[in-house]
């Protein structure tokens, strides 16, 4: 590994890691807002009394130029014949919401509503966009919408935007592979990454697959012969009218998740520091007599890609986001927006939320009662909840019991700027209880380097992003090989998240 200014690693894939004694890796619980749920729901004569949570329509953005947090997200009302549509909100500080009058769209007789286009899907800004009329740009998932002639086509569509607000038609969006069904699409994302300008965008879809797991082939359900899941499919293409299926797929299947894995539904693909990250849904079915099939149950789950198309699971065993205790708003289910906000050296990752109540979800686990409409779960209260994470906080490096002491030992390293300075990501320390060490070791032998000993190391206990490392005074900088590793020892509760030559 060489390394200069800028170089910063994280512990998603232990690419760096040579080897590790007593310590883990580990997903970090992301901490949810104590003010949650955070987005109001509409009154009860209103368009979003019943959903008003990032579900389809599950974009949420930081734009840096107006210095506002802006979210598209699904609503639909308390009616049982289910009908969506997309709702603009706009927020200072990601917490405390407004939904503008935006007088476009008509419900119950009045435009006076948030409503920016009827359907749902995702939506980015593009900022390398020259035509300010294709700022925005979205896919929007049609359903023919009963009552609006313009809209009762059935499929997806690019959509575009000078605003976020006002939203035109772009080209129908129908790759051969989906053969004539509609898609059901849920992620959108602009990637810079990637050097082929034909996989410029990419967006994901879902598909129903079989599920091979042991379990289920064990359930005495005769109504439901072939179990089958949703699974995620990823497409790419120049722009967000001309998608075609990636070469490989599916993106992420129940089939390669653990046992019990059932559903993965929506997710959220982003690329992230040179890698990508996914956090998804993770499903499965309590088998307590609802339903055909028993009640669905979800919660956020973190999975990581070096190449944005190869996704695999980060310690599938434990969730990014937890559901809420018995009896809160989000004690059921749980939905990912489709991308993260990370500012200010912190990670927002807004959700969609049910409680115990969300029952008989998917449609096809209840007993054809035809009044539900297209609901099941669907006529259940939906919320949005934030829950966040320090920068490079998806995953960190920890000691097993987070008690006594252990260590890990990166890849042999290739100092190439000697202005350089190492900084350590740092939390739950604490002096003379929880702390971190570094020492430096000669590449060949293992052995401490005279004078940068983990005796000779600073105590990093104060919490912090960019905490520097120092030896006796001396910076890495000072070291007399260009060639070494670097050895992390870890005591108490600490947690090291990362570290940076800068």
């Amino acid at each position: 590994m060489n390394t200069g200014k800028g170089q910063r690693d994280g512990f998603l894939f232990l690419k760096q890691v040579e080897g590790a004694d007593g310590v883990v890796q580990t997903v970090c619980r992301a901490e949810k807002h104590p003010l949650n749920p955070l987005l109001p729901l509409g009154d009860v004569h209103e368009w979003d009394s019943a959903h008003c949570a990032p579900w389809s329509s599950q974009s949420i953005i930081y734009d840096a130029e107006e210095r506002l947090f802006k979210a598209w997200y699904a609503g639909s009302d308390m009616q049982l014949n289910k009908w969506w549509a997309t709702g603009y909100a706009i927020s200072e500080d990601g917490v405390n919401w407004h939904k503008p009058v935006l007088g476009l769209h008509e419900y119950n007789g009045s435009t006076q509503n948030n409503i920016v286009h009827l359907g749902r899907g995702p939506v980015i800004k593009d900022t390398d966009e020259p035509d300010e009329a294709r700022r925005y740009k979205g896919i929007r998932r049609i359903q023919g919408v009963t009552g609006e002639p313009e809209y009762s086509e059935y499929g997806a569509r690019a959509v575009f935007s000078p605003d976020g607000i006002h939203w035109t038609d772009g080209a129908k969006i129908d790759p051969p592979e989906w053969g004539g069904r509609p898609p059901d699409v849920g992620v959108l994302v602009r990637d810079d990454q990637d050097p082929d300008p034909s996989r410029r965008f990419k967006t994901v879809c879902q598909e129903m697959v079989h599920i091979d797991a042991p379990h289920l082939k064990q359930k005495a359900v005769s109504e439901r012969h072939h179990h089958k899941g949703r699974a995620k499919f990823l497409l790419y293409g120049p722009d967000t009218e001309h998608f075609r299926y990636a070469d490989v797929n599916p993106l992420i299947s129940p089939n390669d998740g653990p046992l019990g894995e059932e559903e993965v539904h929506h997710v959220m693909m982003s690329p992230y520091r040179g890698d990508w990250i996914m956090t998804y849904e993770y499903g499965w079915n309590y088998p307590n007599g609802y339903g055909l099939y028993g009640m669905y149950g979800a919660d956020i789950r973190l999975a990581a890609s070096d190449d944005g198309e190869t996704y695999t699971r980060v310690n599938g065993h434990q969730p990014l986001i937890a559901r809420g205790h018995h009896t809160q708003w989000d004690s059921g289910v749980l939905v990912i927006s489709d991308k993260p906000v990370v500012k200010d050296g912190k990670i927002y990752l807004f959700y969609g939320g049910a409680g115990d109540d969300f029952t008989s979800w998917p449609p096809e686990n209840t007993r054809s009662f035809d009044w539900l409409g297209s609901g099941s779960g669907g006529s259940r209260v939906v919320r949005m909840g934030l829950a966040t994470l320090r920068e490079d906080g998806f995953t960190c490096m920890e000691t097993i019991d987070r008690e006594t002491p252990g260590y890990l030992t990166s890849v042999p390293i290739v100092m190439t700027d000697r202005e350089t300075v190492l900084s350590v990501n740092v939390g739950d320390v604490r002096q003379n209880r929880s702390w971190i060490e570094v020492e430096v070791l000669d590449a060949e032998t293992d052995e401490p380097i005279e004078g940068f000993s983990r005796e000779d190391s600073t105590d990093c206990f104060v919490d912090g992003l960019q905490q520097a490392v120092s030896w006796g005074g001396r910076g890495i900088s000072h070291l007399p090989a260009d060639r070494f590793k670097i050895r992390f020892w870890i005591y108490g509760a600490a947690r090291l998240y990362g570290y940076q030559f800068a």
